[in-house]
């Protein structure tokens, strides 16, 4: 086989692009600090990344979603420690009334307290959070619990967000479960509101076995919220570890991809000055043998 001038010059000047190309590769590592610029760097890698960074991006969906329910189940525990105080309070004032030695003049005094906890236990009901009544369920035109009567206007579904791939938790509490003790009131429980408005009764007509008579219930009432708060306060410590879970998924994530698409800078710039080196080199080499500028050919 002949071997011409043009066909070494056209040899080396392939040679010389594969080179250039190489650096050109190396400066553009260098320059954005990762080794995939394009899906052709490396097409396998390049899928992976893609994969782990959408697992990354539902993870920080995740995130939020934990920290808004976290947020809103603070608010709904907030309020059933709110309404417990109130019945410790009327759980108090039941036992003093229960005993026959008040005249009327005290227990009509503590009627209207009971009035007033029981306006208290029905707002507690209708706590609003981002527009949306914590305590009602779907229902947000309307307060849940009717300020008059005390009835649960509200519905039972459960307000769920899912805090991991497949996983869902309730944000939500029932209200009627919670003060009406089911529906009808009572059947699953003790209607808190329908108990104060016993004793109140009791109270005005100067009752005080009528007044013992609904410790008892008082004590179931606060048992009912009791367990609400036990509920509520599972739910905060399974957000917890789903929170937890999901930082160290998207850590190896990132840690991961880092990895797979992350520049060694030393190692490029070693790199870099080989292949400039090797270019020099074999543009003085070439220029000895064809007596001819290669660098003609690259322009």
């Amino acid at each position: 086989m002949r071997v011409t001038q043009n066909t070494s010059a056209n040899q080396v000047l392939a040679s010389l692009q594969t080179i250039l190309k190489r650096q050109q590769m190396l400066q553009q590592q260098a320059a954005t600090g990762v080794k995939i610029n394009n899906p052709g760097d490396d097409p396998v890698a390049t899928q992976q990344v893609l994969h782990l960074k959408s697992l990354s991006a539902a993870g920080d969906q995740f995130t939020r979603n934990i920290t808004n329910a976290t947020s809103t189940l603070t608010v709904v525990e907030s309020a059933m420690s709110s309404m417990g105080d109130v019945l410790v309070r009327a759980k108090e004032l039941a036992i003093a009334m229960s005993n026959d030695t008040y005249n009327a003049e005290s227990q009509a005094a503590a009627a209207k307290e009971f009035d007033q906890l029981r306006s208290q236990v029905i707002s507690v009901g209708n706590t609003e959070f981002n527009g949306k009544f914590i305590f009602g369920g779907f229902k947000n035109d309307t307060a849940p619990f009717d300020l008059t009567t005390g009835a649960f206007n509200g519905t039972n579904d459960e307000t769920k967000v899912e805090i991991a791939r497949g996983s869902f938790l309730s944000t939500s509490y029932s209200g009627e479960t919670l003060v009406s003790g089911g529906s009808p009131p009572g059947s699953t429980g003790v209607n808190i509101v329908g108990i104060f408005d016993n004793i109140a009764t009791a109270l005005a007509s100067n009752n005080s076995a009528g007044v013992r008579a609904e410790l008892e219930n008082l004590d179931a009432a606060q048992a009912q919220v009791m367990a609400g708060r036990a509920e509520i306060g599972s739910r905060m410590n399974r957000l917890t570890s789903a929170n937890s879970v999901n930082d160290d998924m998207k850590l190896s994530i990132t840690q991961v991809v880092a990895g797979l698409q992350d520049v060694d800078y030393a190692q490029v710039l070693s790199d870099l000055t080989k292949q400039q080196n090797a270019f020099q080199t074999a543009v003085a080499s070439s220029a000895k043998i064809s007596q001819i500028s290669l660098l003609d050919y690259l322009r």
